[in-house]
């Protein structure tokens, strides 16, 4: 069905039931809330646990979490999961297994606030990635924003040189992971015709299968001893996995994946907030230009021609 239509459906539903499921603007600022609470929260685990182990112990924990919702769907979605697997498989690989454990790798070599606003990036990515992928049309004004935010990220790239002067790892690496999220969001569109619950639980499903031979290989075992680790391995699975891929899954099927895309504008906001509050990390000037720029691609990302 083409995306247009299951738009417009999606518009239609808004329309005659209203309330938190269908206010699309709210739930993704809801969603940009919980994935930069995933970053500051990364940060803060101890160093001991492996980002593969990471990566791996969210989706297994959110496996449990998230079936009792996909549990009445999922024999109705066999027929179009039977088509539209090697998708589910390739987003799963991109927006859960990949950029997730980039972004832990990267909050070992450098700071929360960094990283995210590597990660406002992200609207910017997903209008390129539309671009190259599905020959999407871009505005002057969307190239102007794009500018700003590129010009952004960079300030906060090379403000974070790593040893001997060159370029800071963690940022680059937080690049790296924003660049898979940006092609999973853009991906979406093609996603396998299924149940949103559906979809969350068996995507869920295959990130933590794509993770499970580097958890052999390298992993940590799950914490049992470690009541901390445990209630932050538990958060992990349910506010910003179930929760906000829940939120944010149905934020794009209501407005499109680029006007959803912006709202990861909001990330460095939040996080910022988070990681001075529970880190007690400090935004340098650079990161500040940074944010400034940024800012300005988010308001000529969001303005109407």
């Amino acid at each position: 069905m083409p995306v247009d239509t299951l738009r417009l459906q999606a518009h239609a539903q808004a329309d005659a039931a209203p309330g938190l499921w269908n206010r699309p603007y709210l739930l993704l600022t809801l969603a940009a809330s919980l994935w930069a609470s995933n970053f500051v929260l990364g940060r803060a685990l101890p160093a001991g646990m492996a980002p593969v182990s990471l990566s791996f112990w969210r989706w297994t924990l959110a496996l449990p979490l998230a079936l009792p919702f996909a549990w009445p769907h999922l024999r109705a979605d066999l027929p179009a999961l039977r088509r539209g697997w090697p998708v589910l498989l390739l987003l799963a690989a991109l927006g859960l297994a990949g950029s997730n454990t980039l972004a832990y790798m990267a909050l070992r070599l450098t700071d929360a606030t960094s990283a995210l606003l590597v990660q406002s990036a992200m609207p910017t990515a997903i209008v390129a990635c539309g671009v190259l992928l599905f020959r999407d049309r871009v505005s002057l004004q969307q190239l102007g924003a794009m500018a700003f935010a590129l010009v952004g990220v960079l300030f906060v790239v090379l403000a974070k040189p790593g040893a001997g002067g060159a370029l800071n790892a963690g940022t680059l690496l937080a690049g790296a992971a924003m660049l898979s999220q940006s092609c999973y969001a853009t991906l979406l569109r093609r996603r396998p015709r299924i149940h949103p619950a559906s979809f969350l639980f068996l995507s869920f499903a295959a990130a933590a299968l794509l993770m499970l031979p580097f958890q052999i290989a390298a992993g940590t075992p799950l914490p049992l001893g470690d009541a901390r680790a445990m209630a932050a391995l538990g958060y992990l699975a349910l506010g910003p996995s179930v929760l906000a891929f829940f939120l944010f899954n149905r934020g794009v099927a209501l407005v499109g994946s680029g006007r959803a895309g912006l709202f990861f504008y909001l990330m460095p906001v939040f996080g910022t907030v988070f990681a001075v509050v529970l880190l007690g990390e400090r935004i340098s000037l650079a990161g500040l230009g940074g944010f400034v720029l940024v800012g300005v691609g988010f308001v000529l990302s969001g303005r109407r021609r």
